[in-house]
């Protein structure tokens, strides 16, 4: 089986705790990530991904927030030696799509779905039926959601839940 280490992306993006959410959303477009690693004194301490950040907008929190003070929540990671069939487990029970990589209280890289899937295309499966699950168990009947169609397998940012599948605007009509 394929090892982390044999697929992450060794070059992370990092900020301070003491950044704000608008800092952190200008670092990760300048840099196109989803998120970014949080480093305190050189030790991986969190991780900020763009959902985190449109979340404390929506929960009222303005952009001069610091990310110190965002809500705490347990930095899950990855080590460099375990099988993506673990890590991909560890992804899906958690509701996440990256994990930092860290051996001995540093930073190695980030490993994220994409990475696993260019290697292991068998594990799509687990994925999206997990992904799909935990969907269906956040999301309102009513509520459009990005991600990909179950009829026609595009990706749309308009699905919709019809009869307990989500279809994308076009397969709608």
């Amino acid at each position: 089986m394929v090892k982390v280490k044999e697929i992450m992306k060794k070059s992370v993006i990092t900020i301070d705790p003491n950044l704000t959410l608008s800092d952190a959303a200008k670092i990760m477009t300048n840099n196109r990530v989803g998120s970014v690693v949080i480093l305190n004194k050189m030790r991986p301490v969190g991780i900020v991904t763009s959902e985190d950040i449109v979340g404390a907008v929506a929960k009222g929190l303005n952009k001069k927030t610091k990310i110190k003070d965002l809500p705490k929540k347990k930095l899950i990671s990855a080590s460099p030696d375990e099988d993506i069939l673990k890590v991909t487990k560890i992804m899906v029970r958690n509701g996440i799509k990256r994990l930092p990589v860290i051996k001995n209280g540093k930073l190695l890289g980030i490993v994220s779905d994409k990475e696993i899937l260019l290697v292991s295309p068998e594990l799509i499966d687990i994925l999206s039926e997990k992904l799909k699950t935990r969907v269906d168990l956040v999301a309102r009947p009513d509520q459009e959601i990005s991600g990909i169609c179950e009829n026609c397998e595009s990706y749309s940012d308009n699905l919709k839940n019809v009869s307990g599948r989500w279809i994308c605007e076009s397969c709608r009509g």
